[in-house]
């Protein structure tokens, strides 16, 4: 019999708070459902989490209904002795960041997948701090940055260099999943002695959702907000998502009347509100609002007039593919995975760039450009969702000894 050992730390949110939302999770389970419907009858799952952190009650039943056998490690210490002793044939993780001192036993292949290099192409940003509720720290940190931005994105770079290195020199007997061509070459840049062998291009697979227009009208309600009447964005509490900059352009661009008046904006996500209300303190059209839940941000892909993603880097870049599939128009940076993945279907621009992220805005309101977009979009997600499809497979078969 064959034997894999399943990482579901991956699925599980980063901290014991709970509360931490982070899209490897939703890979892994993906991953994991997947991998259940095609493990072979020769070949044995075994599974492990971390129980001071919080898990999803299906998951365990899904593990107790097909009689997985399930390990709790509490570190690293834990899991190379878990390694050690259970002489699986594949070890597969979706989130391997934290695994740099792992012993992997050279008959153990280690299957994990990388989602992008962000912290190397894209190190540091003039407005971190205004995402954060800031300390001394954090304040000497980001002086330093900006009185030496060149010595701090080096030596920032080289710490974080040092953590990819220590992570692909576990084993040699390895595959690094890639999730988009760009992060396989920033892979090739950074670590030239990688091999080509050593990495499969697999694209993040596809998620399924689809809300009932019934709730649609009562959460919409809850917000303030009408169908086809708002601009959303997301992930208004992470630096490297570049929200903060986006509402200062549509700000500028409220304060030109530029944007119908009827128009609202919502930014998700944002667990320190403090900065943005006083970057628009002039406007009460915009909207605050913690992260959702998956229903709820469906409902808001599906109804908005425009969904901004003006993410500084992106190893794949699922958000303008969720809004995409509704016929949702996308404005998102022209930057690392993201022209990769929705091609032609959106509006680009620099996310550094504030004039210009200002006027490809205010050419998504331009009825003709609306509709040249959304005439490609349906084309690009079936073509994206087929690749998803076959490489989520294609994955599966790599994990499977």
């Amino acid at each position: 019999m064959k034997n894999i050992l399943f990482d579901l730390t991956s699925i599980q949110p980063v901290s014991a708070s709970g509360t931490d939302f982070h899209g490897g999770g939703k890979y892994a389970k993906t991953v994991f459902y997947r991998l259940c419907d095609m493990l072979p009858d020769n070949t044995l799952m075994e599974v492990f989490f971390d129980p001071n952190r919080s898990i999803e009650k299906a998951i365990l039943e899904t593990c107790q209904v097909r009689q997985f056998k399930v390990h709790q490690c509490r570190g690293n210490e834990d899991l190379s002795e878990l390694l050690h002793y259970g002489a699986y044939d594949t070890f597969y993780s979706a989130l391997p960041y934290s695994y740099i001192n792992i012993v992997v036993p050279p008959s153990t292949k280690f299957v994990y997948t990388v989602h992008g290099l962000r912290d190397l192409e894209h190190p540091a940003d003039k407005y971190e701090l205004k995402y954060k509720k800031v300390n001394i720290k954090i304040i000497i940190k980001h002086i330093l940055f900006l009185l030496f931005p060149s010595w701090w994105k080096s030596n920032r770079t080289k710490q974080r260099r040092n953590r990819y290195n220590s992570l692909f020199s576990l084993t040699e007997n390895q595959t690094i999943i890639i999730v988009s061509n760009h992060s396989k070459h920033a892979i090739r840049y950074f670590f030239p002695n990688i091999s080509d062998s050593e990495i499969r291009v697999l694209y993040s697979p596809e998620k399924q959702y689809n809300p009932a227009d019934t709730v649609a009208s009562q959460i919409l309600h809850t917000l303030s907000l009408q169908a086809g009447k708002y601009v959303f964005m997301i992930c208004g509490d992470r630096s490297e998502k570049g929200a903060y900059r986006a509402c200062k352009v549509l700000d500028k661009l409220i304060r030109l009347n530029k944007i119908p008046e009827d128009i609202r904006i919502l930014v998700l996500g944002v667990s320190y509100r403090k900065s943005y209300q006083i970057l628009t303190k002039n406007s009460k059209r915009f909207e605050w609002c913690d992260y959702v839940s998956s229903m709820e941000l469906e409902i808001l892909y599906k109804n908005a007039h425009l969904f901004i993603y003006p993410t500084l880097n992106e190893g794949f870049g699922y958000p303008p593919l969720e809004a995409m599939k509704y016929g949702t128009l996308c404005a998102c940076s022209a930057n690392s995975a993201i022209t990769e993945v929705c091609g032609d279907a959106v509006i680009y621009f620099n996310p550094h760039d504030e004039t210009e992220m200002g006027i490809r805005i205010m050419q998504a309101f331009d009825n003709e450009i609306r509709m040249e977009k959304q005439e490609k979009m349906s084309a690009r997600c079936r073509f994206i969702g087929d690749k998803q499809k076959k490489d989520l497979d294609l994955l599966i078969k790599e994990i499977i000894p």
